[in-house]
């Protein structure tokens, strides 16, 4: 479908699940410290998918406590990510960022939705019941510590993303196989190069094709995918250790992103606050 020779690797998923949280932090290397740049002055569409104020940021329906609408990140992430946007440009195609630097007020907003969800959908639920089911879409907040690596929300580092790909001309997003925050076995990165190896899928299926395109020109900047969603990446940071590894064989001992405090709000996002406090 498109002119690459391209395909996203088979992970063994039980190594994927290992936890990361263990990886030492390099406190030495120049990018430790380095800040965060505003996407909006890079080549980098960027929605803020947990600040959606009309409903259609599922599964969530609202905005998230917590959430910003401008995206942030490590100056040398934006810097990759620009230039693997650009690869993409010549088959019609761009990168949308959905989530980037995440704070952690915004983490513990999506804990507290995830945990009360759980409460409306288990029945006589513990407390231990719905730290579970809280934890299985998104990491627990609530002993977070900005100087002990073994807590950190991975998208707190500034060095994760969340995307998809839409089309440069009409701004739709391309057929990914299986909605955004959709946690279920079809949004594993490589469910459809299996399929396509059991015969159930054709050699020219859209949905394989735009997971490759993605992998491919994330993966010309060393980004790596948690292979379990296929809109998650990474790079420098504790997660892109543990699947660098899991995937090769061998990566650095240390991770040289950790916790970024977060950036200070823009006039705009001021204004919105605002805005959005009068309409309640």
């Amino acid at each position: 479908m498109y002119d690459i020779d391209y395909k996203i690797p088979l992970v063994d998923l039980e190594k994927i699940r290992a936890p990361h949280y263990q990886i030492p932090l390099d406190e030495q290397s120049p990018l430790f410290n380095e800040p965060m740049v505003n996407l909006k002055h890079y080549d980098l569409p960027f929605l803020s998918w947990h600040a959606i104020t009309d409903g259609s940021n599922a599964p969530y329906g609202k905005p998230i406590q917590g959430s910003r609408q401008e995206g942030w990140l490590r100056k040398t992430i934006a810097e990759k990510l620009q230039r693997a946007n650009q690869r993409l440009h010549p088959y019609g195609a761009e990168l949308l960022i959905l989530d980037a630097y995440r704070s952690i007020k915004c983490q513990k907003g999506l804990w507290t939705y995830f945990y009360e969800r759980g409460r409306s959908e288990i029945v006589n639920a513990s407390e231990e019941d719905l730290r579970q089911y809280a934890l299985g879409y998104v990491r627990d907040p609530r002993k977070f510590d900005p100087y002990d690596g073994r807590t950190f929300p991975i998208h707190i580092t500034g060095s994760s993303i969340d995307v998809v790909l839409r089309s440069r001309e009409t701004g739709k997003w391309l057929n990914m196989g299986s909605e955004f925050e959709a946690i279920i076995e079809i949004s594993a990165t490589d469910y459809f190069e299996r399929q396509l190896l059991q015969g159930l899928i054709a050699d020219d299926d859209e949905r394989l094709w735009n997971r490759r395109l993605l992998d491919w020109a994330l993966r010309s900047e060393d980004f790596l995918n948690d292979p379990i969603l296929f809109w998650h990446y990474d790079w420098g940071n504790q997660i892109w250790i543990k699947v660098k590894k899991a995937i090769f064989g061998e990566a650095p001992e240390k991770a040289w992103y950790g916790h970024i405090g977060p950036p200070a709000w823009t006039v705009e996002e001021a204004q919105l606050l605002v805005k959005d406090s009068k309409l309640q």
